[in-house]
């Protein structure tokens, strides 16, 4: 029959029965919007059926149409008995969305027309049930927030997805002020012929102070060796009572003295941390070994250092060369990155009219050569740093003052007035005075065999009997007794004999041994390198 009918007519059919199928198979937007209705109903009222259940009829074994179902489902929420029991708790929806809703025949008969209308009323406002766990509104009000709060302590359950105020009262906590202290600072710079007890005197500070201090010990007699120049910070709180005394020792080390919560006092060293780097100096002599070293930015004290050092070998007065040279390596401190001030020379090498000497030094502080043998021999060469000599050893010479030849058992060393004079080597003092023609003297003896006297000094610094280290300052040059001009004359005694100081054998002190050498030998090793290395370095520079 199809085929009777033209192709174009054919086509129009098709689509009209397609349009057709398809209107019966896709329900409308109206019913659409009433299902969901009634599913949200029949959930929200869930909780009332299933608490006031009453007993009903056995239900119809045959199936109830779909228009019984569509007018029966949802006038079924508001049924008299919920609404009797209105007042009675209601849990909420979203504890029974999954559960599935039983919907039984006899309810659907029960039902009447009338009442279907005054649920679709009821049904049209939200029940607040509903508004409580809207998932569209997400929030609560801060005002329901009391409210939420009573309900959850009765042991309702909070809704997923719905965000409640949460009331907080948070105190200010402050924190416990420390009382603060306020100390008025006094500084004393020591002068020449000060002491502690007038430096406390000054302050206003009492005697009594000041020997509860001394009793502490230990670094706090360090306060008993204060130099001309150095400071001290007296800190004093409101009854000018002494809180904290520091006494910086160095750039990087601070003396503390500070009264505790006891009301004692207490000492420590305040040390900042300590940075030591390796740098190296090197001169050639020209006119004279201090320019050479003040030209390799070397600063006094260390060119009086490296004089010490082979001070035992070399007579820097008269043993000096043009063309002689030396190269030093040493530490260099530094705190927070700012340089603090030079370390110890940790070894060097001095060429003298040819010879080479090294010196490398050990953990105990004293110098040795590569091979373990001590720079330091039994007795200085020279006790006094001099400009010249004035009248050397000489058994024949004749006096400037009486014009008569007369043993010149000395060495005369012209200095300045008040040039320190150190002790040539250790030993006791055994005496120490003035005469007419000596001046003021000194006379040290050392062991049985040795013995060595200082004459026409300025100033005496030991007494009689007094045991001296080498290298301590015991007098200043001076021009006191019969003399032309300012000098330090300096005899040298063997077994009662004198000899000629610059001459004469030293003897030489115990070399490393055991333990110790094996501990030196591979730091002598590196040094010695490093010189080396420094040297190929500054030869290829130039």
């Amino acid at each position: 029959m199809l085929s009777l009918l033209p192709k174009r007519h054919r086509r129009l059919l098709f689509v009209a029965i397609i349009l057709v199928i398809a209107a019966l198979l896709i329900p409308s937007e109206d019913k659409a919007v009433k299902a969901s209705q009634r599913q949200n109903i029949d959930l929200s009222a869930k909780a009332s059926n299933t608490q006031q259940a009453t007993p009903i009829a056995a239900p119809n074994t045959s199936e109830p149409s779909l228009e019984k179902l569509q007018l029966t489902e949802t006038p079924r929420v508001a049924t008299p008995q919920v609404q009797e029991n209105k007042t009675q708790p209601v849990a909420p929806a979203e504890a029974f969305a999954d559960t599935p809703v039983a919907v039984t025949s006899a309810e659907q008969q029960e039902v009447k027309p009338e009442q279907s209308s005054e649920i679709a009323k009821t049904s049209d406002q939200p029940s607040p049930l509903t508004q409580a766990g809207s998932a569209a509104d997400n929030s609560v009000k801060v005002s329901d927030a009391a409210e939420l709060i009573a309900q959850l302590q009765q042991g309702k359950e909070l809704n997923l997805g719905v965000r409640y105020p949460l009331q907080l009262t948070i105190e200010p906590q402050q924190a416990p002020e420390e009382p603060e202290n306020f100390y008025t600072l006094k500084r004393q710079t020591v002068k020449s012929g000060d002491s502690m007890a007038l430096i406390f005197s000054r302050v206003g500070l009492s005697a009594r102070t000041l020997y509860d201090i001394d009793q502490l010990g230990g670094e706090a007699r360090k306060l008993r060796t204060v130099h001309p120049g150095d400071t001290l910070d007296f800190y004093l709180d409101e009854q000018d009572r002494l809180m904290e005394l520091h006494y910086p020792q160095s750039k990087f080390q601070t003396l503390i003295i500070e009264r505790d919560e006891q009301d004692r006092f207490a000492v420590k060293v305040d040390t900042q941390e300590l940075e030591v780097r390796t740098n190296f100096a090197q001169g050639t002599i020209n006119s004279s070994f201090w320019n050479a070293g003040i030209s390799a930015q070397l600063s006094q004290g260390q060119i009086m250092a490296l004089a010490a050092i082979f001070g035992w070998d070399i007579d820097f007065a008269l043993d000096i060369r043009k063309n002689d040279s030396f190269m030093v390596l040493f530490e260099e401190h530094f705190v927070d990155g700012q340089f603090a001030g030079n370390g110890d020379i940790i070894a060097a090498e001095f060429i003298n009219q040819g010879d080479v000497f090294r010196a490398v030094r050990h953990k105990d502080g004293n110098y040795y050569t590569p091979e373990g043998r001590p720079m330091r021999k039994a007795f200085l060469r020279a006790p006094v740093n001099f400009k010249y000599i004035s009248s050397n050893f000489n058994p024949r010479r004749l006096h400037p003052v009486t014009g008569r030849v007369r043993a010149h058992n000395g060495i005369d060393y012209a200095a300045k007035v008040g040039t320190p004079v150190q002790a040539a080597g250790d030993g006791r003092v055994t005496k120490s005075g003035y005469s007419k023609y000596n001046g003021n003297y000194i006379f040290i003896q050392h062991s049985s065999a040795y013995v060595t006297k200082y004459l026409h000094l300025h100033k005496r610094y030991v007494k009689t009997g007094q045991r001296v280290k080498q290298g301590k300052k015991i007098g200043t040059v001076g021009a006191t007794g019969r003399v032309t001009g300012p000098h330090l004359h300096y005899e040298f005694l063997v077994h009662g004999v004198h000899k000629n100081p610059r001459t004469v054998k030293l003897p030489t002190s115990t070399p490393l041994k055991g333990k110790q050498k094996d501990i030196f030998m591979p730091i002598a090793k590196v040094r010695i390198k490093q010189l080396d290395n420094t040297k190929r370095v500054l030869l290829a520079m130039n």
